[in-house]
């Protein structure tokens, strides 16, 4: 959309959190963290409703995919095993880089097929790493669309 002469465009993020465990090779005893997946969706204002989509549709969309995450161990995921690349990666290192793809890899054919979606795009992903009480982020990891 053309704001001064500039062209931008609009994105709208929800945010789901979770409880998992995971372990890593510098830490490799099993241990929690509380995570936080961020999803954010771009296009233009729809002029009968002043949004790009409404939050609520949205999030409700996201929310199985980061449910069926909350209180495993990640690395005993099923969704995460029997895939080459990425995905396979996450079942031996569940990092917020791993599960950004994921999550991406997940959810983009789904949203890809809802009427409510349509002239939208998932625009970026992040995933972020929090202490077990969730109260301090540790750090985050983000996947985006390369498209403007």
């Amino acid at each position: 959309m053309d704001v001064w002469g500039r062209d931008h465009e609009l994105e709208v993020r929800v945010t789901h959190r979770f409880k998992a465990r995971h372990s890593l090779p510098m830490r490799p005893e099993l241990h929690d963290h509380e995570w936080e997946a961020e999803f954010s969706v771009s296009g233009p204002i729809n002029p009968e409703t002043g949004m790009v989509c409404d939050m609520l549709t949205l999030s409700e969309f996201f929310e199985p995919y980061v449910a069926a995450l909350d209180g495993c161990t990640l690395h005993d995921f099923p969704g995460f095993h029997g895939h080459a690349g990425l995905v396979g990666l996450a079942a031996k290192f569940p990092t917020c880089d791993t599960l950004a793809h994921y999550f991406l890899w997940r959810t983009l054919p789904d949203f890809n097929k809802r009427p409510a979606f349509a002239g939208l795009r998932i625009s970026q992903i992040k995933v972020s790493v929090w202490d077990p009480q969730g109260e301090e982020s540790w750090g985050s990891a983000l996947i985006r669309s390369k498209e403007r």
